[in-house]
């Protein structure tokens, strides 16, 4: 996780005063030291919980919070307020139109968890719209938001790449009223996509298991609330427990609070919850050792107390502080050339994944990804390539030859044999 520096003391403080989990004085004491005001509120936008070090902060005394913090912290919360009401506003319409079509969808994360669990939409930092249809409507949903507005500006080979691997495909609308409130509020470092956002989903990343019917068991016991006066159907307390912790254990190097927060959120408002059916329900994804780390990383973390068969399954899964924070961010243990930076980025993905699967035959649809993902890469036509030799549109074909070619020439100790000098 992150450095421990005095702003992100304080800020996992305020976190924990607002779930009730450390007292207003240790909150207090920490404030009367030298901070870098600025930096506490930038920490907090980047992790996505500004509007709980702006909840938190405003409950202290007056004397240990300079009024200008509270007033940014007030803007900077309102501007959240307008764009999350904006953007509930355009996931209800969507919904609507879904419907109508005959589309059966849900929606979860943004509007609806910051509704149900937070209590309010605008106590939440979101910055897209996360819908789920069912496998055999996606395309259709696809199709149908195309006539919103909505489009993948991705090739459609990473389309399906992000369809197979990650369950999803990412849709944008360049809607006046987001240019505007982007034009308006960018300075904030909150909502600067001038686009409105749609992750449209059939399942749940990560991707353990090779059929898609697993998922299936998401549609089981929905349930319902009321979101600006419209019925919209959500998750069950249990599945959102589940997603949530895959999101909080899926990408821990990171260190963002959000998903930790959502986690300890959901704890708490739903004292309730079915711990056994949740347990349940991340074994038949494969990613029940996922979801322990989610909740272990947010015992640790915001100190939320967790039932004791829970604890118990924790620490019988050696799930350590070492097994939850150490990982490899720069990707020190396997260095690659400058022109496939994002083969690192995937080995540190893919490494981690392998650290907390369920099973080590889980691994083998993991590490089928990773080779595909490799392999589009190295043999995957670029710009480089065209520039390296310009062919006509009719003789694209021959770039996935000369792809693999140029790269052993680039790569290769006898590269300065291959270079021709330019002339003067």
């Amino acid at each position: 996780m992150t450095t421990q520096t005095p702003e992100f003391t304080v800020l996992l403080a305020c976190i924990r005063f607002y779930l009730g989990t450390t007292t207003k004085s240790e909150v207090s004491c920490l404030l009367a030291s030298d901070l870098n005001w600025r930096t506490l509120l930038e920490t907090a936008i980047n992790n996505g919980v500004m509007p709980i070090l702006y909840q938190s902060l405003k409950a202290m005394e007056a004397d240990v919070v300079p009024p200008a913090v509270i007033v940014q912290l007030q803007t900077c919360n309102r501007m959240n307020g307008l764009h999350n009401v904006s953007q509930t506003k355009e996931l209800l319409e969507i919904l609507t139109d879904l419907e109508k079509a005959g589309i059966e969808a849900i929606a979860f994360k943004g509007p609806t968890l910051a509704a149900s669990v937070y209590g309010n939409v605008t106590l939440r930092q979101f910055n897209d719209l996360d819908i789920f249809v069912r496998l055999e409507d996606f395309w259709q949903a696809k199709a149908f938001l195309s006539t919103l507005g909505y489009e993948s500006i991705a090739s459609e080979a990473d389309q399906m790449e992000t369809f197979n691997r990650y369950l999803q495909i990412s849709l944008s609308h360049s809607t006046p009223e987001a240019i505007m409130f982007n034009q308006r509020f960018q300075p904030s470092l909150l909502h600067s996509n001038p686009e409105r956002s749609i992750d449209l989903h059939w399942g749940i990343p990560p991707r353990r298991a090779w059929k898609s019917d697993q998922f299936e068991r998401l549609w089981e016991n929905l349930d319902q609330i009321n979101l600006m006066g419209q019925a919209v159907k959500i998750f069950s307390p249990e599945i959102t427990l589940v997603i949530q912790c895959m999101n909080a254990g899926k990408e821990l190097w990171k260190g963002s609070f959000k998903h930790i927060c959502d986690v300890a959120q959901i704890i708490r408002a739903y004292p309730d919850l079915n711990w056994q059916s949740a347990l349940e329900l991340s074994s038949e994804l494969h990613t029940q050792r996922l979801f322990l780390i989610g909740l272990s990383v947010t015992r640790q973390l915001l100190h939320v107390p967790l039932p004791q068969f829970i604890l118990e399954m924790i620490v019988s899964n050696e799930l350590t502080d070492k097994c939850l924070f150490e990982s490899d961010p720069s990707g020190k243990s396997l260095r690659f050339p400058a022109a496939f930076r994002g083969l690192q980025i995937s080995w540190q993905e893919y490494t981690y994944q392998l650290k907390i699967i369920d099973q080590w035959w889980d691994g083998l649809l993991i590490t089928r990804d990773y080779v595909q993902s490799i392999l589009r890469s190295l043999l995957s036509p670029d710009e480089r390539d065209r520039q390296f030799l310009p062919l006509p549109k009719r003789l694209f074909f021959l770039y996935y030859i000369i792809r693999p070619i140029r790269v052993l020439i680039n790569y290769s100790p006898f590269r300065k044999s291959f270079v021709v000098e330019s002339k003067p």
